[in-house]
């Protein structure tokens, strides 16, 4: 740990102006047993705001840096820096706090099957103040309010009580994209977000992520296989190749020759 404990871990997690970068990657490296390393030497930034597909065959590396962003994922060695906290140096609750200004959504979805749309809304509040403080200073009224906001901006208020394993797999990936919201976030990252719904479903929920991040100025970094959705939702590319950076160009570039080679 840092000199100066709690004190300097309070600075660091104030909000970071707007020409800060949110995410800094430096040297990361990360090996599973005795296989091949899987992260060799990964160099990135992404600024506040910024919104960066990750592209990359299966096995490039491209879910286990988006899990070593939040260090869900240990890193072997190298440097992970949200909002300006180096996540090495701080403690499990500091890091708790700095998880918790990111939502994090999953191709799986991870909702609670048995619980309606709206209770698994109303579990993204949870990690907003780790000692209850949140429930003290807001009514289970004033929660519920926000919850269905969160569920309207995704358009599904009117499922809010139904069941979270009768919904299509395209209306469960929009409840996750709503408890993401409800933690009020300064960041999402998506994991394959798209990737087990049909090309319409796959299209309106590229379509919300990309304009909710935009409404909100949040920095989005999600990684995908489709190229068209790179290419149309965000404004920079990051390909991995065999766990290292083998291209990094902002789509106005015009990349489409560029991208098969990332794939091979």
């Amino acid at each position: 740990m840092p000199h100066g404990g709690g004190a300097v871990v309070e600075d660091a997690l104030a909000k970071t102006p707007s020409s800060a970068k949110d995410i800094v990657v430096e040297g990361l490296e990360k090996q599973f047993g005795d296989g091949p390393p899987v992260l060799r030497g990964i160099d990135l930034s992404v600024r506040r705001g910024e919104t960066v597909a990750l592209i990359g065959a299966n096995g490039a590396g491209k879910s286990t840096l988006m899990r070593c962003l939040l260090h869900l994922v240990k890193p072997d060695a190298g440097e992970v820096v949200l909002f300006g906290v180096r996540l090495s140096r701080v403690r499990q609750r500091e890091l708790r706090r700095v998880r918790n200004r990111v939502g994090f959504v999953f191709q799986r979805h991870n909702l609670v099957p048995r619980l309606s749309a709206l209770a698994n809304v109303l579990h993204g509040a949870l990690g907003r103040s780790p000692f209850g403080a949140l429930h003290r200073s807001l009514s289970p009224a004033a929660l519920r309010d926000e919850a269905m906001a969160c569920l309207e901006r995704v358009g599904l208020a009117h499922l809010a009580r139904q069941r979270a394993d009768t919904l299509s797999c395209g209306q469960s990936q929009r409840v996750a994209i709503a408890r993401a919201l409800m933690q009020r976030p300064e960041m999402l990252l998506a994991d394959e977000p798209v990737a087990s719904l049909d090309p319409a479903a796959g299209e309106e929920v590229m379509d919300l992520f990309t304009s909710l991040a935009r409404q909100e100025g949040l920095t989005l970094v999600f990684t995908t296989h489709n190229m068209r959705h790179a290419l149309t939702y965000a404004q920079r590319i990051v390909g991995l190749r065999d766990g290292r950076i083998a291209l990094d160009r902002p789509t106005t570039d015009g990349l489409d020759c560029e991208l098969a080679p990332i794939f091979a």
